[in-house]
């Protein structure tokens, strides 16, 4: 998430007050962390209080700005009347400010939601996949999915037991099952070998996945040879957030992340050109 390319800069007025860049198509909200929890060495959960009700759907995000730093695109971890929850990595410029920098009771804005979500849906039988800090959409989903009476099941892939976090969460809403790469916790492998196993023994109305595109690739080949509907959350260079600028277009389908998902039925993803060009920096709208 390099996100100075990203970055749109305030203006001051004589005075040394801050003026809110201008935007087409939407306004920034003020809002103040209320709690900071360290979930990893690399990861935290920001928790912050908004002025406004915004209610943004499961697999939207929002424009968060630090001013004078820049501006980073995050999914909705959860959201609860003005409170929202974001899963911040600590991978490049502006995440490593927040990081350091960022405190409770610190100002912040946020732009959104944006963008398309998932398909919410009741009484279905869903799987839900998440690959590392790629998690974060899938609880504030997974919890509205409960609620609706949807039988969950969930799988979490990470590197190893340092990188594993949001078990506990996820254990409250959802039949769920963890790997770890070198088997240090839960199943020993990736999520995807974790997904073959299951896949090869139930079957789900819905799969919805989040995380790197290559594991969002094997999961959409996995469920599609099975007949299976799937929902993706995918990534790209996401810049103004709203459409414009074209950073994040998804070819050759001439569609634009920021705008037409990022959430997209995973049939899309397998008529993608080059579906592992992104970069991580810039895109972090799952972090």
């Amino acid at each position: 998430m390099n996100n100075r390319s990203s970055m749109n800069k305030p203006l001051n007025d004589e005075a040394g007050s801050i003026q809110l860049p201008r935007q087409t198509q939407s306004r920034y909200i003020l809002g103040e962390v209320y709690s900071i929890r360290q979930l990893t060495p690399s990861i935290k959960e920001y928790t912050i209080k908004l002025e406004e009700e915004i209610n943004p759907n499961p697999g939207q995000f929002a424009m968060l700005w630090i001013p004078n730093i820049g501006e980073i695109p995050l999914s909705f971890a959860d959201y609860s009347t003005g409170t929202v929850k974001f899963i911040i990595c600590r991978v490049g410029f502006v995440t490593t400010y927040i990081h350091r920098n960022i405190l409770v009771g610190s100002r912040v804005f946020l732009r959104g939601p944006l963008g398309n979500g998932f398909t919410l849906c009741s009484l279905k039988n869903c799987l839900l996949i998440g690959g590392g800090y790629g998690l974060a959409p899938l609880y504030y989903l997974g919890r509205i999915l409960a609620m609706n009476n949807c039988r969950l099941k969930t799988l979490l892939g990470f590197k190893n037991s340092s990188d594993v976090f949001y078990v506990s969460e996820f254990s409250e809403i959802s039949d769920t099952y963890i790997s770890t790469e070198d088997g240090e916790e839960g199943f020993k492998g990736t999520v995807v070998d974790m997904v073959r196993k299951i896949l090869a023994e139930e079957t789900f109305d819905i799969v919805y996945v989040c995380g790197r595109e290559q594991m969002l690739m094997k999961v959409v080949k996995e469920c599609s040879a099975k007949g299976m509907k799937t929902e993706a959350s995918l990534e790209r260079i996401i810049k103004c957030g709203v459409g414009l600028c074209g950073s994040c277009s998804v070819e050759p389908l001439g569609l634009r992340v920021c705008r037409d998902g990022p959430v997209f039925d995973g049939r899309l993803l397998l008529k993608l050109e080059d579906p592992l060009k992104n970069n991580r920096e810039e895109i972090c709208i799952k972090n």
